[in-house]
């Protein structure tokens, strides 16, 4: 993607200026397993009703190099679509339902990511 080194530079501007709550890359496992990762780490829920592409496969599992998620506080929304140039997508908002909510997907509590988690780090002997 040409495009990356001017989007990175612009992410790194919104991250000095405070915009940025947390972020995460969509590598392995694409938005989805971003989403939950991200929804782990702060044992909150997340709403989903936009998401990159039509095909939901694609949108969900896609792992396109250089695509990134951002959390941003909603007041600094505005700041932070100027500070990225327009060239950011709000796909939902983050929420303390305890749930991941996507669409066409029934909503998963987060506690069951959770669960589902520390059973493969346990099967896979890598539990902290």
């Amino acid at each position: 993607d040409p495009d990356a080194p001017t989007r990175y530079r612009h992410l790194h501007a919104a991250i000095q200026a405070g915009l940025v709550v947390s972020c995460h890359d969509l590598s392995e496992g694409g938005l989805a397993v971003a989403l939950a990762e991200m929804c782990l780490a702060g044992r909150l829920g997340a709403s989903i009703d936009t998401l990159p592409h039509h095909d939901h496969a694609t949108s969900l599992f896609s792992e396109s190099m250089g695509r990134l998620i951002v959390e941003i506080e909603p007041r600094s929304a505005a700041a932070f679509t100027r500070v990225m140039d327009n060239q950011c997508l709000q796909i939902g908002q983050v929420s303390d339902s305890g749930m991941l909510s996507l669409p066409g997907i029934e909503p998963i509590l987060v506690s069951d990511l959770a669960d589902a988690f520390n059973r493969d780090a346990y099967a896979t002997g890598t539990e902290s």
